[in-house]
C-alpha cells in the first residue's frame, strides 16, 4: 500500500518524458526539410527542441527522487506507465496513427504494472 503514495511520481515522470518525447519529434518534423549543416541550426533554433530538453531535465528530477525513495527492482517496471502515456500522447498530439497492435501493448503494460504495485 505504501506504494500507491508513489503512483502520482510515476505519472508525473512519465508525462515529462512523453511530452520530451513529442516535443523532440516536433522539432525534429519542422527542420526534416533541411540537410546537413542546415538541419541541425534549424534544431538550435526550435523551440521543442529546448522545451524537450527542460522536460527531460524536469523527468530526471523526478526519476532521481523516486530511486531514491524506492527499489529500483520496483521502480523500473513502474516506469512501464510511460510507455503508455507516450502512445496516448502520440494519438493525440503528434495525430499518428497507432496500430491495434499498440493499443494491444498499452494493455499488457498497465497488466504488468499493476502486477507490480
Amino acid at each position: 500500500m505504501w506504494l500507491m503514495n508513489w503512483i502520482p511520481w510515476f505519472f508525473l515522470s512519465a508525462i515529462f518524458e512523453s511530452y520530451g518525447q513529442v516535443s523532440f519529434k516536433k522539432a525534429a518534423l519542422s527542420t526534416q526539410h533541411l540537410a546537413g549543416y542546415f538541419y541541425f541550426l534549424g534544431l538550435a533554433k526550435s523551440h521543442h527542441l529546448y522545451l524537450g530538453i527542460v522536460l527531460y531535465l524536469g523527468e530526471m528530477a523526478v526519476w532521481l527522487y523516486l530511486i531514491s525513495n524506492i527499489p529500483l527492482s520496483i521502480a523500473f517496471p513502474l516506469s512501464g506507465l510511460q510507455e503508455m502515456i507516450l502512445v496516448l500522447f502520440v494519438a493525440v498530439r503528434l495525430k499518428e496513427k497507432v496500430p491495434p497492435l499498440a493499443w494491444v501493448g498499452v494493455l499488457l503494460i498497465a497488466i504488468g504494472v499493476s502486477m507490480v504495485s
